[in-house]
C-alpha cells in the first residue's frame, strides 16, 4: 500500500487548472469559439455589417468568462473552503483506494476508477467523467514510492498521458 499525505487545499486549485489545461474538451471548445470569432471578423471584412463584430465580441467575452470560471473561480472555491484546509491521506492498495482526513473516510475499489491520467504535476484517478481524486507527484517520498504506485495502478488501468479525453 502506498500512503501519500498532503493538504488538499494547497493542491486542488492547481489540479483543477491542470485538468482544464490538459483536457481535450477545454481545447476543443476554446478552439471552436476562436474559430467563430475569426469567421465573424472575416465576414465583417467582406460586408461591413457591424453586428458581426458584436457577435465576435460577445463570443470573446463568453470565452473569457468561461475561462475565468473554470480556471480561477472554481479552483479558488476549493482553496478557500475550510473543509479542504487540512491533511488528507490517499492510500492506494492492490484492492482498494482510501481518502482519509480527521473527519472523512472515503473508500472505493479499483472497479470504480474509470481511468488514470498523469501530467507533469499530478496523477488523476477518475471516478467518472469529471470527478477525480488527485495525487500530487511531488508528495511521493522518493522515486521508489512513485514506482510502487505506478505498479499498483498498472495492474488495474493503464496510466494515460497527454490530453485528458
Amino acid at each position: 500500500m502506498v500512503d501519500i499525505t498532503f493538504k488538499y487545499s494547497e493542491y486542488m486549485g492547481k489540479a483543477i487548472r491542470g485538468y482544464h489545461h490538459n483536457s481535450l474538451r477545454f481545447w476543443v471548445s476554446n478552439g471552436i469559439g476562436l474559430a467563430i470569432v475569426l469567421l465573424e471578423i472575416i465576414m465583417y471584412s467582406q460586408n461591413s455589417n457591424s453586428r458581426l463584430l458584436w457577435i465576435a465580441l460577445f463570443v470573446i467575452l463568453a470565452l473569457g468568462a468561461s475561462y475565468a470560471a473554470s480556471c480561477y473561480l472554481q479552483p479558488s472555491r476549493f482553496t478557500s473552503d475550510p473543509r479542504y484546509n487540512k491533511l488528507f491521506t490517499l492510500s492506494v492498495g492492490d484492492e482498494k483506494i482510501q481518502l482519509n482526513s480527521e473527519d472523512l473516510h472515503s473508500e472505493t475499489d479499483w472497479n470504480s476508477v474509470k481511468k488514470v491520467w498523469a501530467t507533469d504535476r499530478f496523477y488523476y484517478l477518475f471516478l467518472d467523467k469529471r470527478e477525480f481524486w488527485v495525487l500530487p507527484r511531488d508528495r511521493f517520498t522518493d522515486s521508489a514510492q512513485e514506482e510502487q504506485f505506478k505498479q499498483i495502478v498498472s495492474k488495474h488501468h493503464p496510466i494515460n498521458k497527454g490530453l485528458i479525453k
